[in-house]
């Protein structure tokens, strides 16, 4: 018998679109982790695997090595299915862990979680593709509905909106019984940085703290990950989170932002999340913002994240628009996009995939399609072809492989966005 885990994709992925057009909604960073590592911590003897849309499937299981849409099953193992979305809580990890009858949890139409002890009697489809008390029906199972109030992440500014939290909670997944005075003799902080508090700290021993860096952790955790650079004269306030790689260059970090791995900060930064591989180097303010991999800012690009009648924003996804319910919204950035110097972003605008926008312009299209080429005066077609060549040569600069899984998710978002463009 084994015990196994899977974290799946549900219908609502579109609502974090232009990010979830590369990736299943699980694999989106909130606090310092993709949102399905959030969830896998927690079940530590389980085998974990993934549920989503079939053409992300190859590139998920390179990246992550776990097996995709696929169950091997033997009769009698612990089946458990998660909600990628779900910010899981310890009474339902605990009874998840612990009943001994098929439960089906959920919240109106949407499923939180299956837990299946009973065997079944043949392996679960490929896809699991269920909602709510259709859960019952897609894997052939009885089970007890369990209906209560769950918390989901719903659209991207939630990630955002709660990444303080998040961080707050990762660090201490993480920080455990570690001994300060050794960890900071294990890093390399210059002596005239200044660290200004002894609590909500954590710094991986080979990254590094230049000359005259203040982190400010007082109310929040700071955590620098591996090989991980906060250069001379930087100003970083927790809650933060740099990841594995990732270079601040005189930056204004302020509070509640998470860089993903192999980012390149500098400019101010406020409450945004990047997903990693991507490059803010230079003058330039991104605000209550998420952008995607591989997305390219130039010099004194700036978004906008308050309206100046500070009326709540609206955000407009797929042709809808979104009441976030929120005054501070900035802009959410596909992967591979690209924006010339003096770009300047609205609030509340989406940008899609492989995007190339230039002009020193004020954006103010609330939904740039996806493969657009230009300015507010018109967007051409960004020919894939082009598109294609041009992220390779960017992933290349940072000694990654553009292989053909890569190429075949550059077409298939191409094609999926036709009518939009």
């Amino acid at each position: 018998m084994t015990n196994r885990l899977i974290i799946f994709e549900d219908a609502k992925f579109t609502d974090f679109y232009p990010l979830t057009l590369s990736r299943p909604v699980f694999s989106l960073i909130s606090g310092i982790m993709p949102l399905w590592k959030k969830i896998s911590r927690r079940f530590d003897n389980y085998t974990t695997s993934f549920s989503c849309r079939e053409e992300l499937a190859p590139l998920l299981k390179t990246e992550t090595g776990l097996e995709v849409n696929h169950i091997d099953y033997n009769h009698g193992d612990r089946l458990i299915f998660i909600n990628g979305r779900l910010r899981l809580g310890d009474k339902l990890t605990k009874e998840l862990k612990t009943a001994t009858e098929n439960r089906i949890y959920y919240e109106n139409d949407v499923t939180a979680a299956v837990l299946i002890v009973e065997p079944l009697q043949q392996t679960p489809s490929e896809e699991i593709r269920f909602t709510g008390e259709g859960a019952s029906e897609a894997l052939g199972i009885k089970a007890d509905m369990i209906a209560g109030e769950f918390e989901f992440f719903n659209y991207l500014w939630d990630l955002i909106n709660l990444n303080e939290d998040e961080i707050r909670l990762d660090h201490l997944a993480i920080a455990g019984n570690t001994d300060f005075g050794q960890m900071i003799d294990e890093a390399r902080i210059d002596s005239s940085a200044r660290i200004l508090s002894d609590e909500n700290f954590h710094i991986a021993p080979k990254a590094k703290i230049g000359a005259g860096v203040v982190i400010d952790n007082r109310e929040g955790p700071v955590v620098v990950g591996p090989r991980a650079v906060v250069g001379p004269l930087s100003y970083v306030e927790g809650p933060c989170y740099i990841g594995p790689d990732t270079m601040i260059f005189r930056g204004n970090i302020r509070r509640g932002c998470s860089f993903g791995p192999s980012c390149r900060v500098g400019g101010e930064v406020e409450e945004s999340i990047f997903q990693g591989y991507t490059n803010k180097y230079h003058d330039g303010f991104m605000g209550h913002a998420y952008l995607g991999s591989w997305v390219n800012l130039g010099a004194m690009t700036t978004n906008s994240d308050l309206k100046n009648n500070y009326k709540n924003i609206s955000v407009r996804i797929n042709g809808r628009d979104i009441d976030t319910g929120s005054m501070k919204i900035g802009s959410f950035i596909g992967d591979h996009s690209k924006t010339g110097i003096g770009t300047l972003i609205n609030t509340g605008v989406s940008i899609g995939f492989s995007c190339n926008i230039y002009g020193a312009t004020l954006v103010t299209t609330r939904e740039v399609p996806s493969f657009s080429w230009g300015d507010e005066k018109g967007y051409d077609i960004y020919k894939l072809e082009k598109a294609i060549e041009v992220a390779r040569v960017t992933v290349a600069r940072r000694r990654q492989q553009f292989t053909p899984d890569h190429e075949r998710l550059f077409e298939m978002v191409f094609n999926k966005t036709t009518a939009e463009r």
